[in-house]
């Protein structure tokens, strides 16, 4: 099971400011998305946002960049998982990478009544894999 997810997106006048860099409502949308995949895929049904914990943005992300969202499990419990999210803004002209932007998520599993519900065993050594 991937537990690890990447996204890509193209930074576009209607997702910037005033300034030309990505909104940041728009960067956590993306960073939540990336660990709703994760978690989806560990938990093998639905799960909802939790809690974000502590979103630095360390640097913008301009127009006209990608923004690259990497996210991957770092923690699990009976119900509930720890993702790390990362952006990065990536010039496409010169192909490089600024780290710009790092949270965690703890995402829950929920039943079809939205009520934690168990979430299947994963072995902690599968934990943290690279997103290449």
């Amino acid at each position: 099971m991937d537990k690890t997810a990447r996204i890509t997106r193209l930074v576009l006048p209607g997702h910037t400011n005033r300034h030309g860099s990505l909104f940041g409502g728009t960067a956590l949308s993306y960073m939540d998305e990336a660990a709703g995949i994760v978690s989806t895929r560990v938990a093998r049904g639905p799960v909802v946002t939790a809690h974000i914990d502590s979103v630095d943005f360390k640097a913008p992300i301009w127009q006209s960049e990608a923004v690259v969202v990497k996210a991957e499990l770092v923690d699990i419990g009976t119900s509930s998982m720890r993702i790390r999210v990362d952006t990065w803004g990536e010039c496409l002209e010169e192909g490089t990478l600024r780290h710009c932007t790092t949270a965690e998520f703890v995402m829950v599993a929920i039943d079809q009544h939205g009520r934690p519900r168990p979430i299947p065993k994963v072995s902690r050594d599968d934990l943290a894999q690279d997103v290449d």
